[in-house]
């Protein structure tokens, strides 16, 4: 008797870890709608439709033009300069 008592107590203590794991694995995920899978994160980026990727293809505004209009970052268009920071390509405009 004293072992099925002793069982029974081990039963609830994993179904109550299960549930703390389930809770704080919820609370670090941001959105539930959007994935935190590497593979599923970039399909989603080089399949986006363009107005989706118009925000994605933003970039921030040097200082005196950014003192000009009031915003960080705006939308790269076509015939704008930029100079691009990072990558195979860089120091470039």
């Amino acid at each position: 008797l004293a072992q099925a008592g002793a069982q029974e107590n081990h039963r609830c203590a994993i179904r109550i870890l299960s549930g703390v794991q389930a809770t704080t694995a919820a609370a670090m995920k941001q959105k539930a709608t959007v994935s935190s899978s590497r593979r599923k994160s970039r399909k989603a980026y080089f399949t986006a439709p363009s107005h989706i990727r118009r925000k994605l293809m933003s970039a921030p505004l040097s200082k005196d033009l950014r003192a000009k209009y009031n915003v960080r970052s705006l939308p790269v268009r076509r015939d704008d300069e930029v100079i691009i920071c990072r990558g195979h390509y860089h120091d470039r405009e």
